[in-house]
C-alpha cells in the first residue's frame, strides 16, 4: 500500500509509542515530531543510496543534436532533466534523425581528455557522430560533431529525491515504503537507547531489503557455456 510522506511519520510514531496522535504536517514541527519527521526523510534518502543500479533511481532520456554543436546538457534533453546524478554509458544509441530509428546504432564511450584532445582541438569537419564522452560538469560531448539532426537516446542515473510535503511518495514501489519507517525506527532507537525496538525494526529491514534487491536490481548476466 502506497504511503505518503506524513502517513509515515504518523506510523513512525505509532509504531514507537509517541506521545498525541500527530503529526499532523510534516513542515512547521519541534521536538519529537520535528524527530520523527528529519529520521522519516534521511531514512528514506538512506534507501535510495544503498545501491547504485537501483532500476527505480534509472531514468530514459531523448535528445536531438544541432548540426555542428557538440556539446549538450542535461537541460537540451527533449524533456529536460532535472535529477540527473550520472549518465548510464552503456545505454547509449544514435540515429540519423531523416532516416528513422530502423537506422539507430550504439554509441561508444571515450574518456573526456581523449575527446577533448582529439575532437575539441583545432578545426574539425562535421560528420555523423559516433562517440560520446562525459565533461567534469556531466555535460555529453559528442564526435565528431553532427552534420545534421541525430536522434541520442539511453538512461541515465537519477539523484537522490528529498521527501518535502505531506503528499510525497517515496521513489521506489508503494509495496517497500514501510522500509523507510523501519529505517526510521532504528535511527529513533538509537537516539532513545531502545534495543528492542532497535533489534524487531532492523530485522523487518533487512526482509524487506532483501525483496527490494531480488526485484529492484538488474538480473545477474551469465556468459555463454564454455564448450
Amino acid at each position: 500500500m502506497s504511503m505518503t510522506f506524513l502517513q509515515m511519520a504518523v506510523r513512525l510514531r505509532q509504531e514507537v509509542g509517541g506521545s498525541g496522535t500527530g503529526p499532523t504536517a510534516v513542515t512547521g514541527q519541534s521536538g519529537e515530531y520535528k524527530r520523527f519527521v528529519d529520521w522519516i526523510v534521511t531514512a528514506d534518502e538512506d534507501i535510495q543510496r544503498m545501491h547504485n543500479e537501483w532500476l527505480f533511481m534509472r531514468g530514459s532520456f531523448t535528445l536531438n543534436t544541432v548540426s555542428g554543436t557538440g556539446s549538450y546538457t542535461a537541460a537540451d534533453c527533449v524533456t529536460p532533466i532535472t535529477d540527473l546524478r550520472d549518465w548510464r554509458k552503456d545505454t547509449f544509441k544514435i540515429y540519423l534523425q531523416s532516416a528513422g530509428s530502423s537506422s539507430e546504432v550504439a554509441m561508444f564511450f571515450i574518456d573526456y581528455q581523449q575527446w577533448y584532445d582529439i575532437y575539441n582541438t583545432g578545426s574539425q569537419t562535421n560528420s555523423s557522430p559516433l562517440y560520446f564522452s562525459i565533461g567534469n560538469d556531466l555535460s555529453l560531448k559528442i564526435a565528431p560533431k553532427p552534420n545534421a539532426v541525430y536522434v541520442i537516446s539511453g538512461e541515465y542515473q537519477k539523484s537522490v529525491d528529498t521527501l518535502a510535503a505531506s503528499s510525497d511518495v517515496p521513489v521506489y514501489p508503494s509495496e517497500f515504503h514501510m522500509a523507510a519507517v523501519y529505517g526510521a525506527m532504528m535511527k529513533y532507537a538509537r537516539y532513545t537507547g531502545a534495543a528492542e525496538i532497535y533489534a524487531d525494526a532492523e530485522k523487518a529491514l533487512k526482509r524487506i531489503i532483501k525483496e527490494m534487491r531480488r526485484t529492484q536490481l538488474p538480473r545477474t548476466k551469465f556468459g555463454a557455456p564454455l564448450a
